[in-house]
């Protein structure tokens, strides 16, 4: 593993000419003759080395700031909010700091600032990838910048990385079995559409932790929102109201979660008396106040903490063998659960 970024010296070798050669085809200048040959060349050269353009200038040069650029989904999402808190906690104890960025799980704006971040030659990547993420970080894996994947894994890339995950299977399971010991059999599964085959992990979950429980499961209910708390709200009227036999919810996602609280809240639905609800992720809203729920916490302290001793591990030893760390869950009783189990 290099664990460098490729110069305009390692291209000009590659391409057989000079780093001024090289530097002329890349900026576009026409003030020398180039022939079409040797430009085709110099960007063969570029592609075969992953070389990405660097901008000295910017204030964040990483190899003299110290700068490690990390990427997640939601800011929005309590959740991620932990994440960067943890892993800020521990990489600044070695002295590095944090270039914090939002791709609102859109694919291509994860692109456009991997690029920018490894224009500005930061030391490293901490990500939670989007549906992209395979592609959008390959030039960075191909010259070895260190990487460490967080929450979610590259999904559709071949190889071994460093990964801390959550356990999405065991959060719905434990939820799924709770439910079924309380004695409910008509329940349903409020997710989102995310394209990630890893969060269905908690979906699969879940419904393997009902039949666990219970000899009487009904037909599984699985109903999606968009990733919002309008979109949250929205779902739980419909499901209020058209699957009036259901005696349990299980909200899979904070945010569309809280949009489900909120509608319970504006119905004057109490949830554990008129209602049993239970949610995947513990944000603080979801036990403060009146709220009291049956909620899994899936140590988004701990995957910060990991997740960060990981990537200083490959920026002290760029050849550590990756390995994968998959975090423990553990469920909290509140009062959201009515138990209905001798009914």
């Amino acid at each position: 593993m290099k664990n460098r970024y490729v110069t305009l010296k390692d291209v000009a070798k590659e391409a057989e000419t000079t780093a001024a050669t090289v530097s002329y085809v890349l900026s576009g200048n026409s003030n020398r003759y180039i022939s079409p040959e040797m430009r085709e060349r110099v960007m063969a050269a570029v592609a075969a080395t992953g070389y990405i353009k660097s901008m000295p200038a910017s204030s964040l040069h990483g190899k003299e700031k110290g700068i490690i650029a990390v990427l997640v989904p939601q800011f929005n999402n309590q959740y991620f909010t932990k994440l960067m808190l943890s892993v800020e906690a521990e990489v600044e104890q070695q002295g590095y700091l944090l270039s914090i960025s939002n791709t609102f799980d859109d694919p291509e704006r994860e692109r456009d600032i991997i690029i920018k971040m490894a224009q500005q030659r930061v030391d490293g990547f901490i990500l939670t990838p989007t549906t992209g993420g395979a592609s959008n970080t390959e030039t960075i894996r191909k010259v070895g910048i260190p990487l460490v994947l967080l929450d979610r894994p590259l999904q559709g890339a071949s190889g071994n990385f460093m990964e801390v995950l959550p356990d999405n299977y065991g959060s719905g399971y434990v939820l799924g079995e709770h439910l079924g010991k309380m004695g409910h059999t008509r329940v349903a599964y409020l997710g989102w559409d995310s394209g990630l085959e890893i969060l269905d992990d908690r979906r699969r979950g879940f419904w393997d932790g009902i039949a666990a429980s219970t000899e009487q499961r009904q037909p599984e209910l699985n109903l999606d929102s968009d990733f919002s708390v309008s979109g949250g709200f929205k779902l739980a009227e419909h499901v209020y109201t058209q699957y009036p036999d259901v005696t349990a919810w299980c909200l899979a996602f904070n945010v569309p979660g809280k949009g489900a609280v909120d509608f319970l809240s504006s119905r004057g639905i109490q949830p554990g008396r008129d209602l049993s609800v239970v949610m995947i992720g513990s944000p603080d809203w979801a036990t403060t106040g009146a709220n009291n729920y049956t909620v899994v916490d899936i140590s988004a302290d701990a995957q910060g903490r990991s997740a960060a001793k990981k990537l200083l591990q490959l920026l002290s030893d760029p050849n550590v063998i990756p390995s994968k760390t998959i975090t423990n869950c553990q469920i909290h009783l509140g009062s959201s659960v009515q138990d209905i189990s001798n009914s």
